[in-house]
């Protein structure tokens, strides 16, 4: 994470800072100059860089009792009723745009480690990606981390 941190601040330091900005295209372009920039610092990056083997066990360790018993089942309702219908599972690849960002429910959330800023968790159906906030991009992804 911190390697890919590293990397998005160098971009956001090439392309400048996203500006606060009411007018959607111009955040989007903001958007799209940074991811672009990323996906060319990362052009060699593959899925499983950042979930390694180690941490996609860790990380199902950690996620499988919270989603046991009643408030398991809650949270598997949660999630599959946010999950867009689409999305692609590949690395540097943008979010799709207008599809809803699924919340990762809040049990599920204290057992993985914390992000900074730039990185968020997001499930969709059994999957788990790392998004960049900024840049709308998949940093990396998990096939099923929920079972």
């Amino acid at each position: 994470i911190d390697a890919y941190v590293a990397v998005h601040n160098n971009a956001v330091k090439d392309v400048g800072a996203l500006k606060e900005s009411t007018d959607p295209a111009a955040i989007k372009a903001a958007q799209n100059a940074l991811a672009q920039r990323i996906a060319a610092a990362r052009a060699e990056a593959k899925p499983g860089d950042i979930f390694t083997p180690d941490i996609r066990d860790r990380f199902r360790e950690l996620l499988a009792p919270q989603l046991k018993g009643e408030d398991g089942r809650d949270a598997k309702e949660i999630v599959k009723d946010d999950a867009p219908p689409t999305v692609p599972f590949k690395v540097n690849a943008l979010y799709p745009e207008g599809k809803p960002l699924p919340t990762v429910p809040a049990q599920l959330l204290l057992n993985l480690p914390p992000l900074p800023k730039e990185v968020e968790y997001r499930i969709i159906d059994k999957h788990l990606i790392l998004r960049d906030t900024e840049a709308n991009l998949i940093v990396d992804y998990m096939l099923n981390a929920i079972r």
